[in-house]
């Protein structure tokens, strides 16, 4: 099994969202959305600039696991207002196609010379605080859980965290912390990781998935060939 997971990361194709890294920044009275390259492993500028409707979903969540959406001006950058145990943005970048001479962000229809297309849905989840309920995936999406209370982590310990897909463990999912994959899940969706520093810890998850080509199961059949999912985690330890 071990050896099966270390071909799945050797095999696994470099992603497109993995371009760039997604995060929820607190400011005074709520957070801000940010996109860019804020891990070493991401070269470029430090924020990079997404359309004025690229959020399309943010939830507030409490320590009960309950939510509660916020509302999202559309905007850049996305500034949410609230105070939350959980924070959980969804986003989409929309349709990529990619041909021998450029990549668009448009569906593959009417395009010539198609090598690959996509659907982008990008989500990421801050933890401010801990609770039994939050130890359990608070979306039906692509979600990072940790497994116990990431704050009583520090430098150099280790931690598990959960991968699921509609609730459920996804097994073999590539894991990466700060923008370097560390691991696949196991067949339970966990993979253990080192914490390395203090402060932000960016912890993502990549998942690339078929579409139907039949129009009438989805609104998204015949514009890409696969959805491709990326999900972030983050929360913040005391840094030394």
């Amino acid at each position: 099994m071990k050896f099966i997971r270390m071909a799945i990361l050797l095999l696994a194709p470099v992603l497109p969202v993995a371009a760039h890294d997604l995060w929820l920044e607190q400011e005074a009275g709520g957070y801000m959305l940010q996109q860019g390259h804020r891990t070493g492993a991401h070269a470029g500028a430090e924020r990079v600039p997404y359309a004025a409707d690229f959020v399309k979903q943010a939830l507030c969540f409490d320590e009960r696991g309950q939510s509660r959406p916020l509302a999202v001006a559309t905007a850049y950058p996305a500034k949410l207002d609230g105070e939350c145990a959980a924070l959980f943005v969804a986003a989409s970048s929309g349709y990529w196609t990619k041909t021998a001479w450029e990549t668009k962000n448009a569906p593959k229809n009417g395009i010539p010379g198609v090598l690959k297309s996509w659907r982008s849905e990008d989500s990421v989840k801050r933890l401010n605080r801990w609770s039994a309920a939050l130890a359990q995936p608070l979306t039906q999406g692509l979600e990072i859980t940790p497994v116990a209370d990431p704050f009583r982590s520090g430098v150099d310990d280790k931690i598990a965290v959960r991968v699921t897909l509609a609730g459920k463990p996804r097994a073999n999912v590539p894991v990466a912390y700060d923008g370097a994959t560390r691991g696949a899940t196991n067949d339970d969706g966990t993979v253990v990781l080192k914490i390395r520093h203090g402060g932000l810890q960016m912890i993502a998850a990549s998942l690339e998935t078929p579409l139907d080509d039949d129009r009438r199961k989805s609104p998204w059949d015949g514009r890409a060939d696969t959805l491709v999912r990326a999900a972030t985690l983050n929360f913040e330890l005391p840094a030394k």
